[in-house]
């Protein structure tokens, strides 16, 4: 692990060491959804640093079923899991990119979970997605984590 991988880590951690973990009945915002049921029963009781790394590329695409509470505990072993892991990263991506003005709706769910960050935890997931703009394959892909740096997370 880099110097610059390790310090990127620590700030992850720092910011969210203080959030605390949400009840077991406020996992998930949608119940109905089917993948609640394994979702809770996957992070259920879990220190975000303790949620194996499998178990969150499992649920890579279930972050957006969190609660407003569930997304602010978890988001960071997300981060910190999609340093590593390919998949996790694409899906992250989706998950961090605001939706664009044409859904208004989308737009302000968007802003209502990640609105009430830190300025902590926002300067956290900037330097997140700078360091995954910075490290992308290719110019299309440091595009897509360029735009959503300069939509939302640098712009607000």
């Amino acid at each position: 692990m880099s110097a610059q991988e390790a310090s990127l880590r620590q700030q992850i951690e720092d910011a969210f060491s203080d959030v605390p973990r949400p009840d077991d009945n406020r996992i998930a915002y949608a119940p109905d959804a089917w993948e609640t049921t394994e979702l809770i029963r996957d992070f259920r009781g879990l220190h975000w640093k303790d949620v194996p790394a499998e178990r969150i590329r499992q649920h890579a695409a279930h972050l957006s079923l969190f609660s407003l509470e569930a997304i602010h505990y978890y988001l960071p072993g997300y981060l910190l899991a999609a340093l590593t892991d390919p998949d996790v990263r694409d899906f992250l991506l989706s998950q961090l990119s605001i939706p664009d003005e044409s859904h208004p709706e989308l737009r302000a769910h968007f802003k209502s979970r990640f609105g009430a960050l830190s300025p902590e935890q926002r300067t956290a997931v900037q330097m997140f997605l700078r360091r995954m703009r910075d490290e992308a394959s290719g110019p299309i892909t440091r595009q897509h984590w360029s735009q959503a740096l300069e939509t939302y997370w640098n712009a607000s």
